[in-house]
């Protein structure tokens, strides 16, 4: 592991659950040296990523504020896809975008209807496990053999109390149905499990980048699935070209997704007609 590695699993500590952090507690959840520690925060705090407090405890700075607001500004993702989460949110009242990261799954954005409220405990950043939701599920079943041996090695147990498979085998062939089918119908727990109804988002080369994710009210969850797929499809064909889609761009970004037998096709067929 690098120093620039070892530092960067300092800024890991904080989370909601325990977002300050003194030299000594650091040290202990880490292992590193007191003087390895000191040194890092020093050179976090310098960069803005850290600020220490009166009571000796670090928390995150003030340039992770910053980072925030050019990461809404102009991610990529964000930047193409509003025009479609606002007309999502019209139809289905509220829609959430989410991205991998690493373990986890993280809420990068939440669109409610116009006058609607959005729940309060479902925010950006809000971070939620690989398998108990229906986002997080439709994240999962697109990862590689070698990463899902890896999650499974880890959090069996998990994995088989949340219904996806009580050995490997079992595991593998649940995301296998998942990924045919095309999009993720699972109630979970938590806010973000109660968006029961999700599609990826492709990017290039067929990977999945994100998830759209909405609540089945009072539409049917194949209802719902084929207004996802119609915004999923056109938001990945303009961030492949940069520009409003064509028909040629969606059927490229549809490639992956768009399988004639899959249940989604049939609902998208009657949203779309």
């Amino acid at each position: 592991m690098s120093s620039l590695d070892r530092m960067l699993r300092v800024l890991d500590l904080f989370a909601a659950e325990r977002p300050h952090w003194t030299v000594e507690q650091a040290m202990t959840r880490t292992g590193f040296s007191r003087s390895t520690v000191y040194r890092y925060f020093k050179s976090l705090t310098a960069a803005g990523l850290v600020s220490p407090g009166p009571d000796g405890a670090y928390s995150l700075g003030p340039a992770v504020i910053g980072l925030d607001r050019l990461i809404r500004l102009y991610d990529p993702l964000l930047a193409t896809a509003r025009g479609q989460l606002a007309e999502l949110a019209r139809s289905l009242a509220l829609v959430t975008v989410v991205q991998p990261y690493r373990d986890q799954v993280v809420v990068t954005h939440v669109e409610a209807a116009p006058g609607l409220a959005t729940p309060p405990d479902l925010v950006r950043g809000l971070s939620a496990s690989l398998f108990d939701s229906a986002a997080a599920r439709v994240v999962l079943a697109h990862e590689s053999v070698r990463r899902l041996r890896r999650i499974y090695d880890v959090s069996a147990p998990a994995i088989a109390e949340a219904g996806l498979g009580t050995s490997w085998t079992a595991f593998r062939q649940s995301l296998r149905v998942q990924r045919r089918v095309g999009f993720a119908v699972h109630r979970g727990q938590g806010p973000l499990g109660a968006l029961s109804v999700a599609v990826p988002v492709f990017g290039e080369g067929e990977r999945v980048i994100a998830a759209i994710a909405a609540p089945s009210r009072d539409m049917d969850a194949a209802t719902v699935g084929g207004l996802l797929v119609r915004a999923s499809r056109r938001i990945a064909a303009q961030m492949m070209d940069g520009q409003p889609p064509t028909p040629e761009t969606l059927a490229r970004a549809s490639a992956a997704l768009w399988r004639p037998s899959s249940p989604i096709n049939r609902a998208v067929q009657m949203v779309t007609a």
